[in-house]
């Protein structure tokens, strides 16, 4: 199975290492391939302040942490990803957030499922009828089935 991770995911792993996510994240016993795509780098450097902030990380902790994370994804290079799956991307997070457009287009071009925490998206993309998404409940019942 192939799991998109978002940012959402990602920042969430990095601020509660302890949490959900990070575990699902870093433990290699979960049966799922995890991907992502380069755009997540801009987003954690984007945020970097906040999620210093909550997670009471230095610098050189955070770095150490993404690098963590990061080696236990695959990522894609989104210029790897065809034309046609990016409009339809943009079209899908048009009016919802068009920057997770990307992630979008990795879990079309991968044919896998996205999983966020961003209820914002979920919300917007069920509306337009897109269901290859993951809340982490989800996630965690399908790592369960895979034990």
């Amino acid at each position: 199975m192939k799991i998109i991770i978002d940012t959402s995911v990602f920042i969430s792993a990095l601020i509660s290492p302890k949490g959900k996510c990070a575990d699902f994240l870093l433990n290699p016993i979960f049966p799922i391939e995890k991907y992502t795509c380069y755009f997540l780098i801009v987003e954690v450097f984007k945020h970097k302040e906040k999620i210093l902030k909550c997670s009471k990380l230095t610098e050189f902790e955070l770095i150490e942490q993404v690098y963590t994370l990061v080696k236990n994804l695959t990522l894609i290079n989104e210029s790897q990803i065809p034309t046609d799956i990016w409009n339809k991307s943009f079209q899908l997070t048009e009016g919802v957030d068009v920057n997770d457009s990307p992630f979008i287009a990795l879990t079309e071009s991968l044919d896998g499922l996205l999983w966020t925490l961003d209820n914002k998206l979920l919300n917007g993309l069920k509306t337009k009828g897109y269901n290859k998404l993951l809340t982490t409940n989800e996630v965690e019942l399908l790592v369960l089935e895979h034990k």
